[in-house]
C-alpha cells in the first residue's frame, strides 16, 4: 500500500486482478463495452505475453475502491491491459479527483517503465489521470495511437442518402443479386454458441491472417453476453453463413468490433451487405445514435463513417530506475524532441 497525505484515508495499491473481483463493481459503469469486468478478464485470461500478470493499480479512500488502472505486468514495467483487439481502453476512472490522485502518484507504483494505448484523449477520467501524471515525478510524453471512424446518426434513410453514391450503387446492386441467391440475414442478441461457432467458420474460410489470440473471442462474448453488450450478424446465401460480424454495443453505441466473410463469396459483396444490413437494423430497432469503425483507417471505412479521431498513448518512465532511464534516455526524449519540432514547423 501506498499512502498519501494529500487526501484523507487515501491509499494505492497494486493487485492482481484475480483479486480484484470484490470491487468489480467499480468497472460495472456501463459506458463502455471495453471498460467492463468482463472484458478486463477475458483479456487477461487469453492474450497476455509469457512472463506477464494482470494486475490493477487502485486508488483506495478507506476500504473504497474509486479509480483503477488495469494493466499488465512484466518486471519492470507497466502496460495497459489491451491487446490488438482493443478499440478504446476505458479504466473505471469515473471520479476525476481520484483519477487524478492515481497519476500524481503514479511514481509510487510504477518502477521501471509505463505505457497507456487506445484511450480517448476527450474522456474526462483520464483527461484527469493525464494530468496528474504531470506531477507524478515520471517523465511522460504522448503519442497517437491510432484512427478510430465514427458517425452520429439520428436517422438512417438520411445516413444512408450522405453515403458516397458507388457504395449505395453497390449495395442495390448486390442485394439484387443475393435475393436470387436466397441471401437471409440474421443478428444473434443471445444464445451465442451457435453465431460464435459460425464466426469463427468463416474467418477460417476468408482472406484474414490466423487469430494471434484465437480464445479471445469466444471467450470475450460468453463474458459480456449477460450485459447485453454482444451483437453477432450473419449473413447467408443458400442457407449457408458467407459473412460474419461481431458488434459491441453499450447504451445508444455501436462499434464494428470484428468481421470477415468467406473469401469465395466476394462476388456478391457480403461484408457490404452484411454492414448495411446490420446498421439499418440496429439504428432502426435498437436506436443506436453513434456508430464507430474499431480500429484503423482503413479506406473502406471512409464510405461509411466520415469522421474521424485518434486514440491517444502515453509512454512514462521513472528515471530512479535503469529500465525507467533507459526508457527516457531511448524513447521518451527523442519523443519529445520530434513534437516539439513539429510544433515549430507548424508556426
Amino acid at each position: 500500500m501506498i499512502r498519501s497525505t494529500g487526501l484523507c484515508m487515501a491509499e494505492i495499491a497494486i493487485l492482481p486482478l484475480a483479486e480484484c473481483s470484490s470491487f468489480s463493481g467499480l468497472f460495472e459503469r456501463r459506458h463502455s463495452a471495453e471498460g467492463s469486468w468482463g472484458w478486463y478478464r477475458s483479456l487477461a485470461e487469453t492474450t497476455l505475453s509469457p512472463g506477464e500478470e494482470a494486475v490493477v493499480a487502485v486508488a483506495f479512500n478507506g476500504r473504497t475502491a474509486t479509480a483503477a488502472l488495469p494493466l499488465a505486468r512484466r518486471g519492470p514495467g507497466l502496460r495497459a491491459l489491451t491487446a490488438p483487439y482493443t478499440t478504446l481502453y476505458a479504466p473505471p476512472l469515473h471520479d476525476v479527483r481520484w483519477a487524478r490522485f492515481l497519476g500524481a502518484n503514479a511514481q509510487s507504483f510504477v518502477e521501471g517503465s509505463l505505457q497507456l494505448d487506445a484511450f480517448d484523449p476527450a474522456d474526462l477520467g483520464m483527461a484527469a489521470f493525464l494530468d496528474g501524471l504531470q506531477f507524478s515525478g515520471l517523465i511522460a510524453a504522448q503519442y497517437q495511437s491510432f484512427a478510430n471512424f465514427y458517425e452520429r446518426i439520428g436517422n438512417f434513410e438520411e445516413y444512408w442518402n450522405a453515403r458516397p453514391s458507388r457504395l449505395r450503387a453497390t449495395v442495390r446492386r448486390k442485394l439484387a443479386q443475393s435475393i436470387s441467391e436466397q441471401a437471409d440475414f440474421r443478428c444473434y442478441r443471445d444464445a451465442f454458441g451457435e453465431a460464435v461457432a459460425i464466426y469463427e467458420e468463416v474467418y477460417r474460410a476468408s482472406w484474414k491472417a490466423v487469430e494471434p489470440h484465437p480464445a479471445f473471442i469466444a471467450d470475450m462474448v460468453e463474458k459480456l453476453a449477460c450485459f447485453g453488450f454482444i451483437r453477432i450478424g450473419v449473413m447467408r446465401l443458400r442457407g449457408k453463413p458467407v459473412a460474419v460480424q461481431v458488434w459491441l454495443v453499450c447504451g445508444r453505441k455501436g462499434t464494428i468490433f470484428k468481421l470477415a466473410h468467406r473469401e469465395d463469396a466476394q462476388h456478391c459483396s457480403p461484408g457490404t451487405l452484411l454492414t448495411h444490413w446490420m446498421i439499418s437494423s440496429l439504428v432502426g430497432k435498437e436506436g443506436l445514435d453513434e456508430i464507430d469503425f474499431g480500429r484503423g483507417a482503413d479506406l473502406y471505412k471512409r464510405d461509411w463513417m466520415i469522421k474521424s479521431r485518434f486514440r491517444r498513448g502515453v509512454i512514462a518512465g521513472n528515471w530512479k530506475s535503469y529500465a525507467g532511464l533507459r526508457l527516457i534516455v531511448g524513447e521518451l526524449i527523442p519523443m519529445r524532441l520530434s513534437a516539439a519540432v513539429r510544433r515549430a514547423w507548424r508556426r
